[in-house]
């Protein structure tokens, strides 16, 4: 490697490092606190009051010794307080694993940290595992923890943060705040190919489910290539997957093809979901519906889509049978849409009851899921029980009740 290259990389690391070295200052300010000492008495052997101030007010960094002396003074590991070198260090680690989707590897580096108290970058690490394990209850704590610290976080943490951060919003169903997200980190995104890659990624994850296709696919071929140069199976095999899932949306799914070896690479939560969207490309068939795992969410709903189906063709014996499992799981995943209900409701042909059960459940639980290709397909099925009621302005109305939707989740 050319010497003034190396240079330049190692003057980038230590401004890194020095950066982080400065946001040490809050964390012995507050341990200097709680152990009821004053700035003159931890700067007493070791440096000058003055320096302390500076220090806690991130005027300055501390240099490793003096950092060594003021812990050991205030009866706290080292370790604890994380090393600027060693965080970003398993900073890269952890993205690095998100990457790849190895949580293998990425747990036992998470488990590594667990004694750590204190440390911005710690916190984002936390967050990526729970993220990659879909453990989005344990994520939003500390997703919101961290916009207090944001500027805390140089350039590359926030880039890694941002990813990390849209991945828990797409994860929890709440594009608006992912695309949000992604904006922010415009004129500070990493010049990293692997971070590049995620961050395009994710935008055509977040665009797509807005129904904004052209603009999620800018920067889409980057990311392929990224992904491919790496030999990044499992996140090319997502790709196809919301690939695949946007024809369905922009009704051209002509070409769509399912790879079964494909699902083994997919959560229980992301294969469901992908064989439910399929579903839609042959509505009188269970070949998809048939090989949804009960232990992902959206399970219920495609029995409920294969009951549906029974229905529809005079299976009764089958519809009968899979209708009471319904019901039983309706109560054991304590379900908020009560897809049993909904069931009984059409074979008695109550559309008025039906069309309120909609309206009142079903339309408030798919919007907070910011799904517009089920919000768009409920409105249809209200608008159509209206106007088979003659309330044509009504109907008008509901329907335009998607275009207000999606405008609000593109644009606000």
């Amino acid at each position: 490697m050319d010497l003034n290259l190396k240079r330049k990389i190692m003057r980038r690391k230590e401004s890194v490092y020095e950066f982080y070295y400065k946001n040490i200052g809050d964390k012995i300010r507050k341990t200097r606190i709680e152990s009821n000492l004053t700035q003159e008495d931890l700067a007493r052997g070791i440096c000058s009051n003055t320096y302390i101030s500076k220090i806690e007010n991130n005027k300055i960094a501390i240099n490793q010794e003096n950092l060594n002396l003021i812990m050991e003074k205030m009866d706290m590991s080292t370790s604890k307080i994380g090393i600027p070198e060693q965080m970003v260090d398993y900073l890269r680690r952890s993205f690095e694993y998100f990457f790849f989707k190895d949580l293998e590897s990425y747990k036992k580096l998470f488990d590594s940290l667990k004694d750590y108290e204190f440390g911005v970058l710690v916190s984002v690490i936390r967050l990526g595992y729970y993220v990659l394990n879909e453990e989005f209850e344990k994520a939003k704590t500390i997703y919101n923890d961290l916009f207090r610290y944001l500027n805390s976080l140089e350039d590359y943490g926030f880039s890694i943060f941002v990813i990390y951060g849209s991945f828990y919003n797409i994860g929890i169903n709440d594009y608006q705040s992912a695309r949000i997200l992604l904006t922010s980190v415009n004129d500070y995104l990493e010049n990293n190919e692997k971070v590049l890659a995620m961050y395009y990624y994710s935008r055509f994850i977040v665009y797509g489910n807005l129904c904004q296709f052209s603009i999620g696919r800018e920067g889409l071929d980057l990311a392929r290539l990224i992904l491919v140069k790496y030999s990044n199976c499992a996140r090319i095999i997502e790709l196809a997957m919301y690939n695949n899932i946007f024809k369905v949306y922009e009704d051209s799914n002509n070409d769509i093809y399912l790879n079964k070896n494909y699902l083994q690479g997919l959560t229980p939560n992301q294969k469901n979901y992908y064989l439910l969207i399929l579903s839609e490309t042959d509505t009188d068939s269970t070949y998809y519906l048939d090989k949804l795992d009960e232990n992902g969410d959206y399970y219920l709903f495609g029995l409920f889509k294969k009951a549906q189906i029974y229905y529809k063709k005079k299976m009764m014996s089958e519809y009968n049978h899979l209708k009471q499992k319904i019901n039983v799981l309706h109560y054991q995943k304590r379900s908020k849409i009560d897809y049993y209900n909904i069931l009984k409701l059409i074979e008695s042909n109550q559309i008025i009851y039906l069309k309120d059960y909609l309206i009142n459940y079903v339309l408030p639980y798919i919007t907070r899921k910011q799904n517009l290709f089920y919000y768009q397909n409920i409105i249809m099925v209200i608008s159509d029980i209206l106007k088979s009621k003659k309330r044509y302005k009504d109907a008008l109305i509901y329907y335009m009740k998607y275009f207000s939707l999606k405008k609000k989740l593109q644009f606000e």
